[in-house]
């Protein structure tokens, strides 16, 4: 099993740090009255009905109702063709003016079964709505491989991306589970790959003042 995270590559680093007191200091708080506008889903791995409006008690997390989706290839023992699952979710964060949020973390689990010359791929892409940039994380499971994984996508302060500034933002999560052969491999044994918790019922948010 080998597995590639938080892509793509913070640049700047060195830069960044005499800022980096000043802007810890302003995420301290975080603001009231943040409400979910709404959940939508769309793809074929997505839950059957989008979400309305909820309160969020604490700006730090916002639940997301649990997701179970699977990808599953070469079953009745036939070939392992390449098999891919996926679904966008857009979460509409209404918030008060003069403050952002930016992703901190967000946890999966979910189930691999790929025999050997058969790979299994996890990938998410994290962005704002009409911001061009995102945050992705990929992990890959080499089979042979049977067994439960966990995913832990984290985003240091230089790497986050942050919400614009206003009264609201729309939190685009684009994932995909996806399983194929590796290479020319030739593999006729059931393959799959499931997400069980999709976004671990939570994700984790980081607020500071404009």
């Amino acid at each position: 099993m080998h597995m590639l995270q938080l892509l793509p590559v913070v640049a700047g680093l060195a830069v960044a740090l005499p800022t980096e007191a000043p802007i810890q200091a302003r995420q301290t708080a975080v603001p009231t009255g943040v409400t979910v506008a709404s959940v939508n889903y769309v793809g074929a791995g997505c839950p059957a009905a989008n979400l309305t409006s909820f309160s969020v008690p604490n700006a730090g997390t916002i639940a997301i109702p649990r997701s179970i989706w699977k990808a599953e290839s070469g079953v009745d023992n036939t070939r392992v063709a390449e098999n891919r699952v996926g679904c966008t979710t857009t979460i509409s964060v209404n918030h008060p003016a003069g403050w952002q949020f930016a992703l901190v973390k967000a946890d999966y689990y979910g189930r691999v079964k790929v025999p050997l010359g058969v790979e299994a791929i996890s990938r998410t892409v994290y962005s704002f709505s009409g911001d061009s940039a995102s945050k992705a994380s990929q992990y890959y499971f080499d089979g042979p491989f049977d067994g439960i994984y966990y995913r832990n996508d984290r985003y240091i302060d230089s790497a986050r991306t942050w919400s614009k500034c206003g009264s609201g933002a729309a939190l685009i999560v684009n994932s995909e589970v996806r399983v194929a052969p590796i290479g020319n491999a030739v593999a006729n044994k059931p393959a799959s790959m499931e997400i069980y918790n999709f976004l671990g019922n939570q994700i984790g948010l980081q607020w500071k003042k404009c």
